[in-house]
């Protein structure tokens, strides 16, 4: 379900109201006790109280901010990669906001119901380089004081400017990150699938290519496919880098899908075909408006079946979501 900008914007405003029964964290106070790492969000202790803030430790990208002004509407960033939210366990707010970094501080108190209440940040401290134009950066940077409260739903993070200013959406960052060992069978995969890949292509080239990975359960079965990202000249272009689905088997790994030219996250639909998540996959660059490519399984691999517009983030759950670079990403040795 689509909650509508002003229904969002009164449920957050309310919270104010129910302060009394709220649970402070962030690092108001310096003599409070901090979470309990080995609680779940919103869980409760033997007095019915929350025992921990569900925000505590999550990390965010921006989805849209909802103006409240027809003439406005919603503003979306081209890419949600560029914008991001961490708020740490020690009341630390860490921010991505295009070329540029944000850090500082963030408070909320959390409402009875465990999935709203009053938010805000703190000073923060800003970087000031310039990005490149348009960029959402300078605009979250001047709003960032003004937010007042908060609300949860369906994995995304609501966060309410005060005098009906706007709600910036934000979409949970999935925990399925990326690998940081690398792996000798999925290797030995990644060069069946790149026969090219090669020394000599390497020294023509000029600079060996490197993959990044994780794993998730896309079927049920209980075994994690792979999803990896070749980057080096060879396997990107402007429009993002050559991405593999990949299952386990008795010889290692085998090749499902090769998506070329892709980009990341990857966004997993609650709605299954053959028994299979269908998945969605961003794409832009080159020129080319964001837009998003939906696949379904046919039975034996999946197949595009719709192309979305990308005003609209699909929902589901974000799939390979932490930064990735070449500098930081595994080497991938090139074959003889």
């Amino acid at each position: 379900m689509t909650l509508s900008i002003r229904t969002i914007g009164l449920i957050v405003a309310a919270v104010g109201l129910v302060g009394c029964a709220s649970s402070r964290t962030g690092t108001n106070n310096a003599n409070e006790a901090p979470p309990t790492a080995g609680s779940e969000p919103g869980s409760t202790d033997e007095t019915g109280q929350t025992e921990r803030d569900p925000l505590v430790g999550t990390k965010w990208r921006l989805v849209e901010l909802q103006s409240m002004s027809d003439a406005i509407g919603e503003i979306r960033p081209k890419d949600p990669s560029d914008y991001t939210l961490t708020l740490g366990s020690d009341g630390r707010a860490t921010m991505k906001l295009d070329c540029n970094r944000a850090t500082g501080s963030w408070t909320a108190e959390v409402s009875s119901d465990g999935y709203s209440g009053t938010f805000s940040f703190g000073l923060l401290a800003i970087t000031n380089a310039v990005c490149r134009v348009p960029s959402m950066g300078e605009q979250i940077a001047r709003d960032a004081p003004y937010v007042r409260g908060f609300l949860l739903r369906n994995n995304r993070l609501y966060l309410n400017l005060m005098a009906d200013g706007g709600i910036y959406a934000w979409q949970r960052e999935s925990p399925v990150a990326f690998e940081k060992q690398p792996d000798p069978a999925l290797e030995a995969a990644l060069h069946r699938a790149s026969p090219d890949y090669t020394r000599h292509a390497v020294a023509a080239g000029g600079m060996e290519a490197r993959y990044a990975y994780g794993r998730v359960d896309l079927n049920g079965d209980g075994i994690e496919e792979v999803l990896a990202i070749l980057i080096g000249p060879m396997f990107c272009g402007t429009g993002g880098c050559n991405l593999l689905l990949l299952k386990k088997d008795e010889d290692g790994f085998t090749v499902i899908n090769a998506f070329p030219i892709s980009r990341l996250p990857i966004i997993v639909s609650d709605h299954k075909t053959a028994r299979w998540s269908d998945i969605v996959r961003p794409e832009h660059g080159g020129g080319a408006e964001l837009s998003y490519v939906k696949h379904v399984f046919d039975g034996s691999r999946y197949v595009e079946a719709k192309r979305l517009p990308g005003d609209v983030t699909p929902e589901g759950t974000w799939l390979l979501t932490g930064e990735y670079a070449y500098e930081t990403a595994i080497r991938l040795k090139p074959q003889r």
